[in-house]
C-alpha cells in the first residue's frame, strides 16, 4: 500500500484535516489533505524541530526511552506527531474540537503499515 493511501486512511479514520510523513530533516515524503489551504509541509517541518528537541532532552534524561507521540494544541488546531523508524515521523492536523487521542490510536496503526512499506 503506497504511503499516500495510508495517510488518506489515517486522515479519514482520525477525522483529521490531513496527515503527512516526513524524514529526519523535515522534508515531506508524502501527504494527504482534505483541505486545499492546509500547509502540511510547513507545519510538519516546524513541528519536526520541536520533535527533535524533545528527543534530545529525552535521550539525555531517560536512557532507553524513546519518544513515540507528541500532542500540540494551538488556538485552532490539535497536532498529533508520531515517530517512525529511521527518524521518520507522521503528523496529523485536526480541528480544535477533534480527538487527539483517536489520532494517536490511528497513527499507531498507520505507523505499522508505513514501516512495513519502508522495509
Amino acid at each position: 500500500m503506497p504511503f499516500k493511501a495510508i495517510l488518506e486512511d489515517l486522515t479519514a479514520m482520525s477525522k483529521a484535516e490531513g496527515a503527512i510523513m516526513l524524514d529526519w530533516e523535515g522534508e515531506a515524503v508524502d501527504f494527504f489533505s482534505s483541505s486545499a489551504d492546509l500547509q502540511l509541509a510547513e507545519i510538519g517541518a516546524h513541528k519536526g524541530i520541536i520533535l527533535n528537541m524533545l528527543k534530545e532532552v529525552s535521550a539525555n534524561h531517560s536512557e532507553g526511552n524513546r519518544i513515540k507521540h507528541i500532542g500540540i494544541t494551538t488556538n485552532n488546531y490539535n497536532i498529533a506527531i508520531s515517530t517512525l523508524k529511521d527518524d521518520y515521523y507522521i503528523l496529523v492536523t485536526l480541528k480544535k474540537n477533534s480527538s487527539i487521542g483517536r489520532a494517536f490510536y490511528e497513527s499507531r496503526k498507520a505507523a505499522r503499515k508505513i514501516e512495513k512499506e519502508m522495509g
